[in-house]
């Protein structure tokens, strides 16, 4: 259950001051209690406090982790511990859709998670990180900056979810199995690992798989009884948690989707953070962001060059058959979510016109 920090305060502030006023003995001590009370209640921010829990899946040698990690420390220092953030990463507490479930029932949270998990609220989340949309990041960021996602993220306010940042990018996901996979015919019946996203899933059946959605801990176990062949991922995930590059060694540079993550928290709950507090929120929320970013892109070159050197190796695809296969899934995007059916498109044509600046 929620509790409002701030009324308990307050409540417990004019009780006092009416106990210090009504003593006719009290003297000075009793007459600088009784300012000290009143100046609390006429500044409310002072006396306000709210502990919120923010839950992810990530492990601490992933991106994520250290920079929701970053946004923890950052919020409840800069706000004072007025606004009070502890971090649970490693799929401590729930995540995924049950984390968005948890914002739209207004808990005390944040979460960090696959904008598609958004489009049961809002289907037009699942479009705008489809399959084969964007070739880099700064794409990714034009599109989040525009008044296209303006309007999607204040939708989703009316579903309670109030996005904070939509910035938390960390490379682009790659098909990576022991086979070297340059076409979808190439992965006709293999059998890959899929996130709990439908979208996701959706993406890896096109492209010609046989999907086995579980978590990434399940993944790692599958791959050595070999009930999976293989994932799709970034880059810092196949170097990460549990060293699933000693299991899987050929990465297919499809860049099929965009690896991504929003950050958010309820709605109301963001509202009823006084406006001094909000903005710092606002602001390590979109710092946080940025960092993760340009870190995770500085430090891309770098890891592929490590991951070589313990045998992983790359090859390239036959990116226009991977995109065709991938058309598809936008009108399953809107079939299943009632998508906005032009969507796709306006996202194609700003994309162009961004490519030609």
């Amino acid at each position: 259950m929620k509790k409002n920090g701030i009324t308990i305060a307050l409540t417990a502030a004019a009780v006092s001051l009416l106990a210090v006023c009504g003593r006719t003995d009290a003297g000075k001590s009793g007459e600088a209690s009784a300012n000290a009370m009143s100046a609390s209640i006429t500044n409310p921010d002072e006396v306000y406090h709210i502990d919120l829990k923010f839950s992810n899946v990530f492990q601490p040698t992933e991106w994520n982790y250290k920079a929701s990690e970053k946004l923890a420390k950052e919020i409840t220092e800069k706000t004072d511990g007025h606004v009070s953030v502890t971090y649970y990463g490693q799929n401590q507490l729930d995540c995924y859709g049950d984390s968005v479930t948890q914002a739209v029932n207004g808990e005390n949270w944040i979460g960090l998670e696959e904008p598609s998990l958004f489009a049961e609220y809002v289907g037009d989340c699942a479009v705008l990180i489809g399959p084969m949309l964007y070739e880099n990041t700064e794409e990714y960021n034009y599109i989040m900056d525009s008044d296209v996602v303006k309007e999607i993220r204040e939708k989703l306010a009316g579903e309670n979810i109030h996005v904070l940042d939509t910035h938390y990018s960390f490379g682009f996901r790659n098909l990576i199995t022991n086979r070297e996979i340059t076409k979808p015919e190439d992965l006709k019946g293999v059998k890959m690992r899929a996130t709990s996203s439908p979208l996701f899933a959706k993406t890896l059946e096109a492209m010609g798989a046989t999907v086995k959605p579980m978590s990434f801990t399940d993944c790692l176990e599958a791959l050595s009884s070999g009930e999976v062949e293989g994932f799709e991922g970034s880059t810092s995930t196949l170097a990460g948690a549990g060293a699933p590059y000693e299991l899987v060694k050929n990465v297919a540079t499809t860049h099929h989707l965009i690896a991504t993550r929003w950050l958010f928290m309820p709605e109301d709950v963001y509202q009823s953070i006084p406006e001094k507090y909000r903005k710092i929120v606002d602001e390590c929320a979109a710092d946080c962001g940025k960092w993760e970013q340009t870190s995770c892109d500085a430090d891309e070159a770098n890891t592929i060059n490590e991951l070589k050197e313990k045998g992983v190796v790359w090859n390239d695809v036959e990116h226009d058959a991977f995109e065709a296969a991938c058309d598809p899934v936008y009108d399953w995007i809107v079939e299943v979510y009632h998508a906005d059916p032009e969507l796709h498109r306006k996202l194609d044509e700003k994309l162009a016109a961004f490519r030609q600046r």
